[in-house]
């Protein structure tokens, strides 16, 4: 714990070559962390244009650079962004972050601290899907996971851990205990489970791994999230053609949602909003 029992907690955000993104979500937690005693790490997968000088003019973060990273290993070099970043962390806790989550709330942390502080035993805190989701598509897939558990039930299927859909924190903005984490050496990189299929990521690999080693996790309710922090689902398939939807329908339907998402008033300001970009010792 740091000084006035303020806990130290650090922010971890994988990054490749999207500086409208990155940019609006450091300055946006620059703006609304001032109660907090943060340490930002940003790791950098191979990125190649301006965005990374971008990043390393920034004094106020710590840069991780993985030049040998390249953007088709995406997701995994996302989940492997963040077990680097743990080796750095200075924090108590540990924040997993997307570059298109953007915070809006002066107390955007204070949820996941309230949950994860309740109990010691609790290794994790966080919420499940942020962004607003068609109400006929999110009930299409209620349906199907609904009725492939059912399936998996008549067939005696067995889990090493129930995985218990809406309820393990997403880690798109999610907090984990770091101590519990690295003492059970636990890994964001998705593991193979007890039948040797290899477990989905998102967030399900790490809190099943962290139940199997006894501890629990917590949801933050959803709506209450959605009041402190912005999520751009697949933001970086929005404007990265290197990384689109396999659909060319669902990817039009994407960008347009994002450009509608990124036109919105106080994103527009962070993004035009360089002054949060100035020397740590610098007032703001």
């Amino acid at each position: 714990m740091t000084e006035k029992g303020r806990p130290k907690i650090t922010i971890c955000i994988p990054h490749w070559q999207v500086k409208k993104y990155i940019s609006i979500c450091l300055r946006s937690i620059r703006k609304h962390s001032q109660k907090y005693d943060i340490q930002v790490i940003v790791v950098d997968n191979g990125s190649k244009d301006e965005s990374l000088d971008y990043l390393r003019a920034l004094d106020w973060i710590l840069l991780l650079e993985r030049p040998g990273e390249v953007h088709t290993n995406w997701p995994r070099n996302v989940f492997t962004a963040w077990d680097h970043g743990l080796q750095h962390a200075a924090g108590d806790f540990y924040v997993t972050m997307h570059s298109d989550v953007f915070v809006k709330a002066d107390d955007w942390l204070d949820p996941m601290l309230r949950e994860i502080r309740a109990d010691p035993n609790i290794a994790a805190a966080g919420a499940w899907k942020l962004h607003i989701e068609n109400p006929v598509y999110a009930f299409q897939k209620r349906a199907t996971r609904y009725l492939v558990k059912k399936m998996r039930q008549l067939a005696g299927a067995k889990k090493p851990v129930e995985w218990r859909i809406g309820h393990y924190p997403r880690d798109y903005c999610a907090m984990y205990r770091r101590e519990p984490i690295i003492a059970n050496k636990l890994q964001f990189t998705p593991i193979r489970e007890a039948g040797g299929a290899l477990a989905s990521g998102g967030g399900y690999s790490i809190a099943t791994q962290i139940w199997n080693a006894g501890y629990e996790t917590r949801m933050v309710p959803v709506d209450e999230m959605r009041s402190k922090v912005a999520h751009i689902a697949h933001g970086t398939a929005a404007v990265r053609e290197e990384k689109p939807l396999r659909h060319k329908r669902k990817q039009k339907k994407l960008e347009a949602r994002t450009a509608r998402s990124l036109n919105q008033k106080w994103i527009r300001e962070l993004e035009f909003d360089d002054s949060r970009d100035r020397k740590k010792d610098a007032a703001l």
